[in-house]
């Protein structure tokens, strides 16, 4: 599962209480929260295998309007090992109706009880390994009839979710779709909802015949019925986990592709028929590359891939058949400017990593999403070069290392209080990163061949971290305990701090590698290259660590100092700090030839601008190849206030606006111009307002709001209508939102109803920046209504938080500005908090799920008015 979400729920907690271009500029990304591990979590081991299901057979007629499932299922199931004459199933919110054995043509009714989300079978014998039972078991689904939990990762457990099948509203699509993961299936499928539980499939779907369908496995027969009806039926002949069992019904069209005989097909809405095949650029030639690394041939009949609304994740694997948020949803312009490749390529990795074979338990997710994750890094390696990959290596690593002040456990986490929890930066970027390295110490043919090994032992099973260290053992035929017990098995991360002493008169430089970590108690065992450069050469050297400090000495080529290059090669999944003087760091730049090491050189010369050296390394940068070096160095010269230097690089960045070579290099640029208040740029803003980049549009109409806030919002307003998307959509809400004019409301009421994804939250940003402006108190509640209404309307729990908390946030600022005003004022300001509270109240009276009502409940109090707090 991919945790790229077109939607940041959180935003509105973010945004000051002043104005920020760049949040309103730049991509909504939810991202996964952090979670700190608690002492006294229970240790969570594999679930036991008291019954195996062999077989589920599912036929399910829907009550639209209801957002019911009227169903039948037929399983086959043995006791596992041990006797038993009693079946537990998981049946989460559903109403069982009557349980039957069968016997050849016969059945007989068997008794049973249901209590919490749980069907209990009680047989009138008892039934060893060897006794092959089936079972028919008549219920509704009802999933919407009780209260659903979820997490950042995953939103919601609802399991089986009714899109806009009550038609109320106007021109989104109805659809209805599965999400298995963690153990959510079982609210329409009763069954055993584990990791470790696989089994076959076949599942019928009664559906209107004006709509397609899309399960695991082959379509296997599709008939017409009565009333403009169609069975379709599905069936998947391997077993497969829990989870990962699916279905989507709605109105695509499918483009079909194919890799070799096996069909590849791409399920989206009809007016994104025209982009589907580039939505999913190089599928086919993903599924040929990933078979020849992993020495696996691609293991299913077919590969589908859907695109659906309101999804509650990023994507998900589902056996044969990924499934997508609606952020997948894209034009070409948009696609230009930023495609989820990445997405694409970490959910076909699944279907080896975590499908073929299927972590034992949560405990155990790393060897499913560490895999997917540093998949991604593979493929761009082999389809767009080291820059791209290790760029992505690179912000991963950034991306984990952000949370391990508040959090940093172990890759396998057998103690969690919520098997949720486990879905996070440690998973995800730590593993990929922890990967990363053991294929740099394998090499990349010992690695592919561990991975041939641990699939090809696993097929089609379960597994767990000790399974892929046998497998790196049996490849490469040495002992790797040491690194398994070092990442997998310990949290935290190796901190070096390395010393440069210069000895001019011994002709000679020692380097001092001393490690820092937290965990005082542990030695990292790190095997890592570095670099000695000279004037004219380069020798790359082993450091292998293994005392908590350790010393390396370098003597002078010709007098000349040499300059060292700590992991050189990028293994180190962890963080060092350095006392490298400015001069040499001109030199790695000058000298390395890969993307980290450079954007260390940069990183460094913006601490320093005062200094000239660091000023040379700038100058670099805007002559740099890698594009992603000068975007780097572009974002830093932003916030750079220093007059005489913004002079220096005015023309090389007013150049870069115009001519740099990838749409993120010039929208950088134009963001420089605008953050400078360059004045002479303006017609460069004015014109680059055309480009076919959505990106490149947008960034220059919130530049121009800085240096022409007049023409700015003229221009805005002309491209309402116009199909703007992206960036260029962000920027037009965050301008008219910001120029606050009356009669504006009147566009903000038009477009709120027809929006979806992560236009809801760009026009909720820029409607957030109206509510804090405006100066008409009936336009204020209108506005105010509007906000109210979005987040009412919202069917998500965590987005429809998210979009109250907008409202919240307007009256913060308001709370805040109080503080400072004079009587009448403050008596103005309180009327539109009590307003805001008015409003947050009749959401929170609506609200069913208990964990937004206690939100609501913390956001109400946060802006209660208190007379004694005032300045």
């Amino acid at each position: 599962m991919k945790k790229y979400l077109s939607i940041v729920v959180a935003a509105a907690f973010l945004i000051s209480c002043g104005h920020s271009k760049k949040i309103a500029r730049q991509e909504v990304v939810l991202d996964t929260l952090t979670v700190t591990a608690k002492s006294g979590d229970p240790y969570r081991a594999a679930a036991d295998k008291v019954w195996e299901i062999m077989h589920s057979h599912v036929s399910l007629t829907f009550d639209w309007n209801e957002k019911t499932a009227d169903a039948n299922e037929w399983i086959t199931l043995h006791p596992y090992f041990y006797a038993t004459d009693t079946l537990l199933l998981d049946a989460k919110s559903m109403n069982i109706q009557r349980v039957e054995l069968i016997k050849g043509q016969l059945t007989w009714p068997v008794a049973f009880t249901y209590h919490n989300d749980s069907l209990k079978i009680n047989f009138n014998k008892v039934y060893s390994a060897a006794d092959t039972i089936s079972l028919h078991i008549v219920y509704k689904a009802m999933p919407y009839s009780s209260v659903t939990g979820g997490s950042a990762a995953i939103t919601d457990d609802r399991g089986l979710y009714f899109i806009n099948t009550d038609h109320k509203i106007p021109g989104k699509p109805s659809q209805i779709w599965t999400q298995g993961e963690t153990e959510s299936n079982s609210h329409w499928m009763p069954t055993i909802d584990k990791p470790n539980t696989r089994f076959t499939t076949e599942i019928e779907l009664l559906v209107p015949d004006t709509m397609q369908t899309l399960s695991n496995g082959a379509l296997i027969s599709s008939t017409k019925e009565i009333g403009g009806m169609r069975k379709d039926t599905w069936k998947m002949d391997k077993p497969i986990q829990a989870y990962a069992v699916m279905f989507a019904i709605g109105k695509f069209t499918i483009i079909k592709d194919h890799w070799k005989d096996k069909e590849v097909n791409y399920y989206v809405e009809p007016r994104f028929a025209a982009y589907g095949r580039k939505i999913f650029n190089n599928t086919p030639e993903m599924i040929e590359y990933f078979s020849n690394i992993t020495g696996v041939q691609y293991p299913w009949n077919k590969y589908d891939q859907v695109i659906v609304r309101d999804y509650v994740s990023g994507a998900m694997e589902n056996t044969s058949a990924s499934l997508f948020g609606e952020f997948m949803n894209e034009n070409f312009r948009e696609i230009a400017d930023k495609n989820f490749e990445d997405v694409v390529s970490h959910e076909l990795f699944h279907q080896w990593f975590g499908d073929y074979v299927t972590c034992e338990s949560w405990s155990n997710i790393t060897v499913n999403e560490s895999f997917a994750n540093y998949s991604e890094q593979l493929w761009r390696r082999h389809k767009y070069g080291d820059a791209s990959a290790d760029k992505l290596a690179n912000d991963d690593l950034r991306k984990y290392l952000s949370v391990t002040n508040t959090t940093d456990p172990t890759l396998v986490r057998f103690y969690y209080n919520d098997r949720e929890a486990v879905f996070d930066r440690i998973s995800y970027e730590k593993g990929g990163a922890v990967l990363g390295y053991l294929n740099k110490l394998m090499g990349d043919a010992a690695f592919d061949k561990a991975m041939n090994i641990y699939l090809t032992r696993n097929a089609l099973h379960s597994a767990e971290a000790t399974n892929w260290r046998l497998a790196v053992e049996e490849a490469t035929g040495q002992d790797w305990n040491w690194f398994f017990n070092e990442y997998y098995y310990h949290g935290g991360h190796p901190e070096l701090d390395i010393h440069y002493n210069f000895n001019d008169s011994a002709q000679q430089l020692t380097v001092t590698v001393t490690q820092v970590q937290k965990d005082t108690d542990m030695v990292y065992r790190l095997p890592l290259k570095a670099a000695v450069l000279y004037t004219d050469s380069k020798t790359v050297v082993d450091w292998n660590l293994k005392k908590r400090t350790e010393k390396f000495v370098y003597a002078y080529k010709d007098s000349v100092r040499p300059m060292v290059v700590p992991d050189y090669n990028h293994m180190l999944a962890g963080t060092y700090k350095e006392n490298k003087r400015m001069s040499g760091w001109l030199k790695q730049y000058e000298t390395c030839d890969d993307y980290i090491n450079k954007r260390l050189a940069v990183n460094a010369a913006f601490k320093d601008l005062d200094d000239v050296t660091a000023q040379t390394i700038v100058d670099l940068t805007l002559k740099e190849k890698f594009p992603y070096i000068t975007e780097y160095a572009l974002n830093g010269l932003s916030d750079v206030k220093n007059e005489k230097l913004r002079k220096k690089w005015q023309a090389q960045v007013q150049y870069l606006a115009v001519n740099g070579n990838t749409n993120a290099v010039r929208a950088s640029a134009l963001n420089v111009l605008g953050e400078w208040e360059i004045e002479e740029a303006k017609l460069v803003l004015v014109d680059a307002i055309k480009d076919s980049s959505y990106m490149v549009a947008g960034t220059a109409l919130d530049a121009l709001w800085e240096i022409d806030s007049v023409e700015a919002y003229r221009l805005a307003k002309g491209l309402i209508g116009s199909r703007a998307q992206g960036d260029e959509q962000a920027a037009i809400w965050s301008v008219i939102g910001r120029m606050a004019n009356e009669e504006d409301i009147v566009i903000f009421q038009k477009a709120a109803p027809h929006l979806y994804g992560a236009n809801k939250f760009q026009f909720a940003i820029g409607l957030m920046y109206y509510l804090r402006r405006v100066k008409n108190d009936v336009v204020f509640d209108e506005a105010v209504n509007v906000m109210s209404s979005l987040a009412s309307n919202e069917s998500i729990r965590m987005y429809r938080m998210g979009l109250a908390s907008f409202l919240y946030n307007v009256g913060k600022s308001y709370l805040e500005k109080s503080k400072h005003e004079h009587r009448e004022e403050r008596q103005h300001d309180d009327q539109r908090i009590e307003l805001i509270r008015g409003y947050l109240q009749r959401l929170d009276d609506s609200e069913k799920d208990p964990e937004n009502q206690k939100q609501f409940k913390a956001l109400l109090e946060s802006i209660e008015y208190d007379p004694n707090d005032v300045n």
